[in-house]
């Protein structure tokens, strides 16, 4: 694929940090290289953000949910460690399920004020497969 032919993520989607993907009593499980990041973020050790910020269940690694959202999510400035975050959070709404079922394109669209409504969902969702192929972790 040339460069004239790359997809570019603004096309279909840009992100406005309203929060709303950040709320809910569930949150993402954190892999080794987004609590690298994190920590990296955050400039404390380990034990600290493991302490202060995670829920560890076994050998799964989660954020924190406080008053129904993730704990890094603050009203004011929307999430607190953006660079940081899980690449899974990175990911969202363009969650692959988009692909597969116009349901939850619909569902998903409906809530977040960044997918691009202009274009039909084919469109969308061909543009979404080109960047699924171009990026090994797609990160909105």
């Amino acid at each position: 694929m040339s460069e004239q032919e790359k997809v570019q993520l603004a096309e279909i989607f840009q992100c406005s940090r309203c929060g709303y993907c950040c709320q809910g009593e569930t949150t993402v499980s954190l892999d080794g290289d987004d609590q690298q990041r994190m920590i990296k973020e955050l400039g404390l050790s380990r034990e600290e953000v493991a302490q202060r910020f995670w829920r560890i269940t076994g050998s799964v690694v989660q954020m924190q949910i406080i008053d129904g959202h993730c704990i890094f999510y603050n009203d004011t400035t929307g999430c607190t460690v953006h660079v940081g975050r899980p690449w899974r959070c990175g990911q969202w709404p363009l969650h692959p399920s988009i692909l597969e079922d116009e349901n939850n394109f619909t569902t998903i669209s409906q809530s977040c004020p960044g997918i691009n409504k202009d274009i039909s969902y084919e469109e969308f969702r061909e543009k979404l497969r080109l960047l699924l192929e171009q990026e090994r972790k797609l990160i909105c």
